[in-house]
This record gives structure tokens, sequence and C-alpha cells, in this order.
């Protein structure tokens, strides 16, 4: 019961801006993959990955599967890559072309009654910064950044601007389209020095070193 309720609520349609580059194949498509192998993908859910280069959706779906095979830390299941594989569509726009986002608009429209996801979106831009305020413009002219009735989320990635004044900068361009509790901002490598480190942090603390063993920890 709760699992179903979960599931509604999330149900979305992920845009990732910038789906043909080296963060889209070797991280976050490997994590949707893992995330229908735990079993832990909202029933009602599609991906649509742009790029610029001319390419059809089946042709991008072999490509996703040739940086699962590389990248997934599970095992490739066929009935797991066939439930993913059936969800993820691919369209080609320049994203600094505004008729671009219409065209974007009009897709998002089929893929939500095809997949009843109820217009929630999760933009992810996995491109390179100096583009962020540019696609969030293109989403705010062109009403993709809000609808009534649906939530929508904007994830970005590391550097957040060059300096403390460019951050800021950036933070005012993305809060006068999105509500700050709708922004979500990654940094993959933060707190990287501490794990790699972990051990030393364990048996120079005795506080940690008689806990953190195998009696106390699964795995």
């Amino acid at each position: 019961m709760i699992k179903e309720e979960v599931n509604k609520n999330l149900s979305a349609v992920m845009v990732i801006f910038g789906g043909t580059g080296d963060l889209t194949h070797r991280k976050l498509m490997p994590a949707l993959y893992n995330l229908v192998y735990d079993r832990l993908l909202p029933e009602n859910f599609a991906v649509v990955s742009i790029g610029r280069k001319n390419k059809s959706s089946e042709q991008y779906r072999n490509e996703v599967f040739e940086s699962l095979n590389k990248y997934s830390r599970n095992e490739i299941d066929r009935d797991y890559w066939a439930r993913l594989r059936e969800i993820i569509y691919y369209l080609q726009f320049d994203f600094t072309d505004q008729e671009g986002y219409e065209r974007l608009k009009e897709y998002l429209k089929e893929i939500d009654e095809k997949y009843n996801t109820g217009g929630n979106r999760v933009f992810y831009l996995a491109i390179a910064p100096e583009y962020f305020e540019l696609v969030v413009q293109g989403l705010s002219e062109h009403e993709l950044a809000h609808r009534n009735g649906a939530w929508t989320r904007l994830v970005i990635e590391k550097p957040f601007g060059k300096d403390l004044k460019t951050a800021r900068k950036l933070n005012n361009e993305l809060n006068e389209v999105f509500d700050e509790s709708s922004i979500y901002r990654i940094d993959h490598y933060l707190g990287k020095e501490m794990i790699q480190n972990i051990m030393v942090l364990r048996f120079c603390n005795t506080v940690f070193e008689s806990l953190w063993s195998n009696k106390y920890i699964d795995n």
C-alpha cells in the first residue's frame, strides 16, 4: 500500500540535457538501471535525453546498453534492461535554439499521455555550467518550468559558478524561475577525501574503532 502511494507521487518524466555526454552514460543511466534492478523506479516514469547529435531513440538505447555493460554496479539482467529500455527516448535539439523548447514541450505532452506522468518533471542539467542560465530561461519562456497541479525539480551539477559572485548570480537566476525547494545541487565529489581516509578515521578514533567492525556493521 505504501509502495503504491510512493510510486504514484513520484511519477514523472526525467529530462536530461546533455543526454549524450559522459556524465549521463557513466553515472545517470547506470543509476537509473540500478533503480530498476532494486525495484525502486516508479511505475509511471520515463526518460527523455536531449542531445545535439542526430540519432534515433533506438540508436540511443543501444548506446545506453553499452554504457551499462561498462559502468553498472549490477549485472545486466535481460528483463530489467527491457523495463528501462522501453521508457528511454532521445530528442535531438540544440538547447541554445529557442525553437527546440517548443518541440520539447509537445514531445513531453505525448510522453505524459503514454506513461500517465501527470506533468511532473525532473530537469537534469548534465551540461557545462555556462549553459545553466540559458536552459533555465528557455524552460521558463516556453512554460516548461511549471504546470498546474504538477511538480517540477531542477538538478544541476557542480561547479556552481567560478567564484562567490558568479555563484550568487547563478542562484538568483535559478530562483527567478524555480522555488529554492525545487532546486537540487549535486556535488558527487563532496566528502571524497574523507571517505578515502575512512580507515584512518576509524583506527585513530577509539570511539569509532570498536564500533565500526563486523560485529555491528553488516556490510
